[in-house]
């Protein structure tokens, strides 16, 4: 069975107004496209930007330069390693303050 990414975000899930934040998806190796959804699988961002960072692991980071009020909310990730997409990733909660 296909492993279920993870989500995280750097520096963390609290971010000031006017700051960065990198989105960080992780899944295995051999991993095509990974895509970051918002609040719903119909609105999300995709990259073939993916990076090993281990014999067992890949990553692609989504980098959003200044967040706004409108960035907060639920993300997720869900990649495509062929033939097929992978399961959601839990849910991450971005605060902006």
């Amino acid at each position: 069975d296909m492993a279920r990414p993870s989500i995280s975000a750097e520096p963390g899930t609290v971010i000031p107004l006017g700051s960065p934040v990198t989105f960080v998806c992780r899944g295995p190796l051999g991993v095509q496209t990974f895509r970051l959804e918002r609040e719903n699988r119909f609105k999300y961002t995709e990259t073939e930007d993916v990076f090993p960072v281990s014999p067992f692991e890949s990553e692609a980071r989504f980098r959003v330069d200044s967040v706004t009020e409108g960035h907060a909310g639920p993300y997720r990730c869900v990649y495509y390693k062929p033939p097929k997409w992978s399961e959601q990733s839990d849910y991450l909660q971005l605060l902006v303050q």
